[in-house]
């Protein structure tokens, strides 16, 4: 966390409103189906621009409440996960002051299914999404190993499809290896990678990526990126607009030769909307790097007003309306409090 320049903070005005998500199912192995609470943010900076951002944070990664959050905010302080909204609301700031919608002429970014409560998904499920166009399956692991390799194998058995399994680092290394050697070598080669399998640790990684390769999400604030010694042992890094810095990880990511991938935060929609914004930036800049994303994860949520205004296509976003990131007519109707700084 840290602190705003005395003069540069009073200089620019936030304003915040509460709002909660109810899960349509369990959110995976990491979180149950408890209301997740967050914050709309709008922000305006000296010159007038006005931009809108989320604060959508996950306790169960060691995030401070939303309350603690805004009462940090009014103080001057800024968590990093504030930072990012902050960032992100000055790109929907410079968009709208220019009237030019995020997703007019964007690249076409083709995303995952995610799936993070495997008793909700039906063979019928599965026929739907490959007739929407879906071929990547993306399975929140690690609650019930021996259902989810079952389900895994049934998966691969009955569809063409590829398989990302996230395990959110919550199993040890034996339990991901007693995972992944249930699979025969022919299922392990259509597991596009395994995220997070466990805490942090680069030795065992290393030899987790014998099974499948690896990819790294929440654990990338763990490693020590200055003394690493040689390519590190996994290949894919997953990119969250809404937590990370976005230009020191792409250089990580271009120092290495990795591929990327990059998802929404299972957060509001306007979170949704940033996420999907940003990987339309990096497919125009990195098209041979960035792979399928995962930012359309709505259908973990019961739906509000805002989600309806998310237009897609099987696994791909078609747009927004309004300027920005969309949603204006929306943003207006916000019950919005003045940051008291």
């Amino acid at each position: 966390m840290f602190s705003f320049g005395c003069g540069f903070f009073l200089m620019i005005n936030f304003w915040y409103s509460y709002y909660e998500l109810s899960p349509s199912g369990l959110l995976g192995a990491l979180a149950g189906d408890h209301v997740r609470k967050g914050a709309l943010l709008k922000v305006q900076w000296p010159n007038e621009k006005i931009g809108y951002a989320d604060i959508f944070p996950w306790p169960e990664l060691g995030d401070a409440d939303i309350e603690t959050q805004i009462t940090a905010l009014s103080k001057g302080k800024v968590s990093a996960l504030v930072e990012q909204s902050i960032w992100l609301a000055k790109r929907d700031a410079d968009l709208r002051v220019k009237g030019k919608n995020a997703f007019a002429g964007a690249a076409k970014v083709k995303n995952h299914y995610l799936i993070s409560d495997l008793s909700k998904f039906t063979d019928n499920t599965m026929g739907n999404l490959r007739q929407a166009g879906f071929t990547t399956l993306k399975i929140k692991v690690g609650r019930d190993i021996e259902e989810e390799v079952a389900f895994v194998q049934r998966s691969l058995r009955q569809n063409p499809i590829t398989i990302r399994l996230d395990f959110n680092a919550r199993t040890n290394f034996q339990d991901y290896e007693r995972f992944m050697t249930q699979l025969s070598q022919a299922e392990r080669a259509r597991i596009e990678y395994s995220e997070d399998p466990f805490p942090w640790d680069p030795e065992a990684w290393k030899e987790a990526s014998v099974f499948a390769p690896v990819a790294m999400d929440n654990e990338y604030e763990k490693v020590n990126w200055d003394k690493l010694k040689g390519p590190p042992p996994f290949k894919v890094m997953v990119i969250k607009p809404a937590r990370q810095d976005l230009d020191k990880t792409l250089k990580i990511v271009n120092k290495y030769a990795m591929r990327m991938v990059v998802t929404s935060a299972m957060d509001h929609p306007v979170g949704v909307a940033h996420a999907c914004h940003v990987a339309a930036e990096l497919k125009k800049f990195y098209p041979n790097t960035l792979l399928d994303c995962g930012c359309l994860t709505l259908k973990v949520y019961r739906p509000n007003e805002f989600f309806s205004r998310v237009q897609t296509n099987g696994p791909y976003l078609t747009g927004i309306n309004g300027t920005g990131i969309g949603f204006d007519d929306l943003l207006t109707k916000v019950p919005w409090e003045p940051l008291k700084k």
